[in-house]
């Protein structure tokens, strides 16, 4: 017996062990469980935002590229949506209906007419397409350039007729709304895939130059939700818009000037051509086109000529440069236009430097008959007068073979050659030197602004279109003050001669009623084996700086017309013609002109976003939109405004700009509420209001300083009497 109970002993035993063995693992696994069902966590790794991953919806929300505007804000560039039509082939493309949703065959003829009428273009180029993709069984078609690029009228159209299989693929794109106007100042953009989608990226002019500022950044709206579907988290990224800029483009001025450069492209088709026009006072480019354009939006004459003439482009500008070598012969005390020389030809070792007039010259004349007829010998004898030396730190002084710094990336700086005696001569009527048209504007500002030398600018500011405030307001910069003053004037005054002197080569450019000064220039274009013969017109360079009034120039215009194909002997009467009319217009402008279009309706304008400006050019901004501006303080920048920007306003309506320094209170008789209440709220003060009407008496003085001690103010209003 003993013996046999010993084997269920063992059997209870092992039993035993082993029951023991499973609780502890149950207690472990438990104790485990709540844990992690406590904290969450695994090794270092959150169980709840791993499982709010798994449920997690992320949208991204695209941001809007910056728009580009005139002075004044009227639009330049602006976002909008285009698509792409394509033709459906698929014959098991149906809805849930089981209704059609593809181009049946024996409708291809139909449907093709029905495109036509719309977009344009053959019927028979669209039904051709259809066919030939049925015939190589493709699932769809698109149409080309015909069928891209379609705005949101065309679309709309298209898509009101109801054709089935006809689908549309949207995509953001860039609409240039004025056509040919300051194409190449502007410039072009192009979609790129990234891994954050579709982005538009500036290729050419200011969209590539400030492509940074333009492009905005997406946001993210992300919303996790548990494993029951309830919302635990929510994380969003604003979205940021790109910046806006505004140009100092005028619209109207850049109108005429467009016309009138196209009237001379006609007339002698130039392989290429470009007129300049500056705010001597300021630097500012008001206008400027070249020739051949394009428009950005239909892209019609996209590729004739990719450089931008003014500031990618260095050329030999031949005699426009003696004003500037006049300018520094008078500065260093070296002209005497009353001295004479021998005209016709120079010898300068075994070289010659000649007139334009196949060296014969005029016999022996003055220096400032020499200037008058644009004799290159007074200007090689001139610079050997000054020295080279001399004559290259001048160079110097005037910024040339340097970037202006205008803010283009694809800026050029231009060369020369100055080695021998020669070269040096040369480079004083604008021979072995090669200049952009940007850095002769700037060169110029010196002699226009009586010495001062302005950079050139072309953006009137950047706004943050998400906070509606001034980011940026460049001010003019003197970058240089290469003359004195009575230099500058005794410049202009000479050059004076070139148009009402009997011996001038400019008179042409005279302006009716206005002393006119400037400079003409004509360059033989240089080859690999020389320069072109003198007098050949198709190969050279014609140009033209003028500046106006003479005894203190507003504005100044520079004209280049290249190797003219036709019409050769127009070359004079087209470009003076360019510049007659621009300038006249110029000359005419006062602030009022250079205004948004107002309706003739409702007679609203647009407000401009002025906070963060300067005050001074905020007030300019103001006036120029035909809206009263009234600045509180004497800040220089503006902290608020009572409009914000980009609202609608009517004309003439008091515009509040407070600068948040020594604000006073002003005479408000005559003021509406709105108008009361609206100074009230920026300047922070209570105001008791008494009667209806217009303001009639105010508690306190005007000019009285706020800092006074003064937080509150009775403004009593009566209504306006009416006669019977």
């Amino acid at each position: 017996m003993p013996k046999r109970d010993q084997p269920d002993k063992n059997s209870r035993n092992t039993g035993k062990i082993l029951l023991i063995l499973m609780m502890l693992v149950l207690v472990v696994l438990g104790v485990r469980f709540s844990y992690v069902a406590i904290t969450k966590d695994v090794r270092g790794h959150k169980l709840d935002k791993a499982a709010q991953l798994i449920y997690r919806s992320q949208n991204e929300i695209q941001a809007k590229r910056g728009e580009i505007f005139d002075a004044v804000g009227n639009p330049l560039a602006e976002s909008s949506t285009t698509y792409t039509l394509a033709a459906v082939l698929d014959s098991s493309q149906k809805s849930s209906k089981g209704k059609p949703m593809y181009v049946k065959k024996g409708q291809d003829k139909a449907v093709s007419e029905k495109i036509a009428n719309v977009i344009g273009g053959k019927a028979k180029t669209y039904e051709k397409l259809i066919k030939s993709g049925r015939k190589n069984n493709l699932k769809q078609v698109q149409f080309g350039q015909d069928g891209s690029n379609l705005n949101v009228k065309k679309y709309k159209q298209l898509k009101a007729l109801n054709v089935p299989g006809l689908t549309f693929t949207p995509s953001e794109s860039r609409l240039y709304p004025n056509g040919t106007f300051a194409s190449d100042l502007i410039g072009l953009t192009k979609n790129d895939n990234s891994s954050d989608g579709k982005v538009i990226s500036g290729i050419t002019g200011i969209e590539k130059s400030w492509n940074k500022q333009l492009t905005g950044h997406n946001g993210v709206k992300t919303t996790s939700t548990d494993t029951n579907d309830r919302a635990v988290s929510k994380k969003n990224l604003a979205v940021k818009n790109g910046y806006d800029i505004y140009t100092t483009i005028n619209t109207k001025l850049q109108t005429t000037l467009e016309k009138s450069m196209q009237t001379l492209a006609d007339d002698m088709q130039p392989k290429a051509a470009l007129a300049v026009v500056m705010d001597t006072k300021t630097g500012k480019i008001v206008a400027t086109t070249q020739r051949p354009s394009y428009n950005a939006t239909t892209g019609e004459g996209i590729g004739d000529l990719w450089t931008n003439q003014l500031y990618g482009t260095a050329f030999e500008p031949g005699s426009v440069l003696k004003g500037i070598t006049l300018a520094a012969a008078i500065d260093s005390d070296n002209w005497d236009e009353d001295d004479t020389y021998e005209s016709g030809t120079l010898k300068i070792g075994d070289k010659k430097v000649t007139d334009w007039n196949d060296g014969e010259g005029w016999g022996r004349i003055t220096y400032g008959r020499g200037i008058a007829a644009s004799s290159n010998v007074a200007m090689a004898l001139t610079e050997q007068e000054m020295g080279a030396q001399t004559w290259r730190k001048y160079l110097n002084k005037f910024k040339f073979l340097k970037s202006t710094n205008s803010g283009f990336s694809d800026e050029a700086k231009g060369g020369m050659q100055f080695k021998y005696p020669i070269e040096q001569a040369n480079t004083a009527f604008g021979q072995a030197i090669s200049v952009t048209p940007l850095q002769m504007m700037q060169g110029y500002s010196a002699i226009a602004n009586n010495g001062k030398e302005l950079q050139p600018q072309i953006i009137e500011k950047v706004v943050d279109p998400n906070t509606n405030r001034v980011v940026s307001q460049p001010k003019a910069k003197t970058v240089s003050k290469p003359i004195s003053k009575s230099s500058a004037k005794a410049t202009r005054k000479q050059l004076e001669d070139v148009i009402y002197s009997k011996h001038g080569l400019g008179k042409d450019y005279a302006i009716p009623d206005v002393r006119t000064t400037g400079k003409s220039g004509t360059a033989q274009v240089a080859t690999s084996s020389g320069y072109s013969s003198p007098g050949d017109n198709t190969n050279e360079i014609h140009s033209w700086m003028g500046m106006a009034p003479s005894n203190n120039p507003r504005y100044m215009m520079y004209i280049v017309t290249k190797q003219p194909q036709k019409n050769t002997d127009n070359i004079a009467k087209d470009m003076s013609d360019v510049f007659k009319k621009v300038m006249a217009q110029a000359l005419d402008m006062s602030e009022s002109d250079n205004k948004v279009v107002v309706s003739s309706n409702n007679q609203e304008v647009g407000v401009p976003t002025v906070v963060g400006g300067v005050t001074k050019e905020s007030t300019k901004e103001i006036k120029s939109n035909r809206l009263t501006p009234v600045v509180m303080g004497d800040g220089k920048t503006i902290k608020s405004q009572s409009i914000t920007g980009g609202e609608k306003s009517i004309v003439g309506q008091r515009i509040f700009l407070n600068t948040g320094k020594n604000i006073a209170v002003p005479n408000m008789a005559g003021w509406a509420k709105s108008d009361v209440l609206a100074w009230a709220e920026l300047a922070d003060i209570k105001v008791n209001i008494k009667g209806n009407g217009f303001v009639t008496t105010q508690s306190v003085k005007a000019d009285s300083k706020l800092s006074d001690g003064y937080h509150e103010i009775t403004v009593e209003f009566k209504e306006p009497k009416t006669s019977n």
